[in-house]
């Protein structure tokens, strides 16, 4: 399978693999970390743009700050969802890293969700140390 960077095609088949991530009669609350991901990843898909102004400054913090309740996800679609996010930040240069692009603001919330609150993607990590 080829990868590629960001696109509107892209970000709506990464919509569509997190969308199928949420268990069987969840209620969607804007207290969810997938809801509010795929909430940005559906602007980006409709505007093919990678930055929005609808992302708050303390997104990030807010992800951390919401409650993980694991009976919300199915985690093998979680974990592929994930794969599918991290391929299109991975063909994005460094040098164009924005922790506020929505690909890795929702790469962030699915990464806290699988390993938890300390999540910090690689990008991230590099533009820290």
């Amino acid at each position: 399978m080829a990868t590629q960077g960001f696109s509107k095609l892209s970000a709506y088949k990464a919509f569509s693999k997190m969308d199928r991530s949420c268990s069987q009669g969840c209620k969607c609350s804007a207290l969810c970390q997938l809801f509010m991901a795929k909430e940005f990843l559906s602007l980006s898909a409709q505007t093919g743009e990678k930055f929005s102004d609808k992302i708050p400054d303390d997104i990030l913090d807010m992800f951390r700050s919401v409650p993980l309740i694991s009976e919300r996800y199915k985690s093998m679609e979680l974990q592929e969802a994930f794969v599918e996010v991290q391929s299109i930040c991975d063909n994005c240069a460094t040098d164009e890293h924005d922790s506020y692009c929505t690909v890795n603001v929702v790469l962030t919330a699915l990464g806290i969700i699988l390993e938890g609150k300390d999540y910090i993607t690689d990008k991230d990590k590099e533009i820290q140390s």
